[in-house]
């Protein structure tokens, strides 16, 4: 069963066409490689997927609602919700811990901060960074604020995972484990992911492999 699909999108900016008629569908619990050059399109197709930007032209359905339909309360509600985000940077907020960073979607949405909490810790101890949890993000290393930023974007159990060059700043021993991790804690949470990726390495840990092009997606 399909989770998302994409219909007729474009996506332009001024003049730049950066996305031309992208047809797609992924299904629910699906866990795909979008790979592609630099400016092919990819971050733009995420960034619309993951309803922080809105298409030119054309249908997006996630989990059948049309986001290209929704206000912005309802993308808002959306993104909270819904969508878990692992960007190549972390934007952990140094004022706070690491907790209560990864807590502060839950606060935004008014969830359960307890249940966030319990999940929150069990996956720290899970990604080995229980012990980072009370420090501030200028305590801890690189590799250990990315796990941090990942179980940010899993403490709400999200259906759907994006990922946008997660393992860019990291070198190919943590690439590997980043991708294991991401691939498991999906299958856990019966999410669907998106890694927007340019590394093949990383592309060959997926059984599915979308490659766009010149805004397009050809295979």
């Amino acid at each position: 069963m399909s989770l998302i699909e994409l219909s007729g999108v474009f996506k332009s900016f001024g003049q730049t066409q950066v996305l031309n008629a992208v047809n797609l569908q992924i299904d629910k619990g699906e866990q795909c490689a979008l790979v592609g050059a630099s400016g092919s399109g990819k971050s733009t197709l995420l960034y619309l997927l993951g309803g922080l930007d809105r298409p030119s032209q054309g249908v997006i359905k996630v989990d059948g609602k049309d986001l290209s339909k929704m206000n912005d309360s309802d993308l808002a509600v959306y993104r909270n919700q819904f969508v878990g985000f692992v960007f190549q940077f972390h934007f952990l907020l140094p004022s706070m811990s690491c907790l209560n960073n990864i807590l502060l979607p839950t606060r935004i949405g008014g969830g359960d901060i307890q249940e966030s909490k319990k999940t929150s810790e069990k996956l720290a101890e899970t990604l080995g960074v229980a012990h980072c949890l009370d420090k501030m993000p200028y305590q801890i290393s690189g590799g250990e604020q990315q796990r941090i930023n990942i179980i940010r974007a899993l403490s709400q159990r999200p259906k759907l995972l994006l990922c946008d060059e997660p393992t860019g700043n990291l070198d190919s021993q943590n690439s590997e484990k980043v991708c294991t991790l991401l691939k498991q804690l999906a299958n856990e949470f019966e999410a669907s992911l998106l890694i927007v990726t340019h590394d093949e390495k990383v592309a060959r840990h997926f059984s599915r492999k979308i490659t766009i092009e010149d805004g397009r997606i050809i295979s």
